[in-house]
């Protein structure tokens, strides 16, 4: 009788296992892409520390309507925003000839696919200095950059935050054009 009752509490619990299991649901990782270093040749910039405000951590982040942020633990960024910026800038001016002469610095302060509006955003405030002399600032600015996407796929989102960090990229390298490290 007791093995009866052990088999058949066995056959239970399996049971019970096998038909409320859920489904798994693999996270996947999206990154901002690589620049071409040959087209910022002629910009020599060293890249300097970032920083990120809010939570803008690796899970991606979606602003609803009603201004609810979502963030989403399935779709996530390989890096923190701050790490793959710098990673994307140092590999942007990495093939500058010329000495670096000039630091840029940051924060970002929003890193976020803006739902209603089907854009990433990405509002940053930088500063470019003499490398030599912090006291010689160039450039101080925030800026935002937004993106329009189709669909409401991360893929996409991650394709608009993408083009969004190349427009920036090319914005430094307009600030510099025709700054000199003696200009204050």
């Amino acid at each position: 009788m007791i093995r009866i009752l052990a088999v058949f509490s066995a056959i239970v619990l399996l049971t019970g296992c096998v038909f409320t299991r859920e489904k798994f649901t693999p996270v996947k990782y999206y990154d901002i892409g690589n620049p071409d270093p040959s087209k910022y040749s002629s910009v020599a910039l060293r890249v300097g520390a970032f920083t990120v405000t809010g939570p803008y951590k690796q899970e991606m982040v979606f602003r609803t309507e009603k201004n609810e942020l979502i963030k989403d633990q399935y779709n996530r960024w390989v890096q923190t925003p701050d790490v793959m910026l710098k990673r994307y800038l140092k590999m942007a001016f990495s093939e500058a000839s010329a000495r670096k002469d000039c630091t840029i610095t940051g924060n970002i302060l929003s890193f976020e696919a803006d739902l209603a509006g089907k854009e990433a955003v990405f509002v940053i405030e930088y500063r470019i200095a003499s490398s030599s002399s912090t006291d010689t600032l160039l450039v101080e600015k925030t800026s935002t950059f937004k993106v329009k996407y189709e669909g409401a796929s991360p893929d996409s989102t991650a394709g608009a935050m993408a083009t969004a960090v190349a427009s920036f990229t090319e914005a430094v390298a307009g600030d510099l054009k025709g700054k000199s490290v003696n200009q204050k």
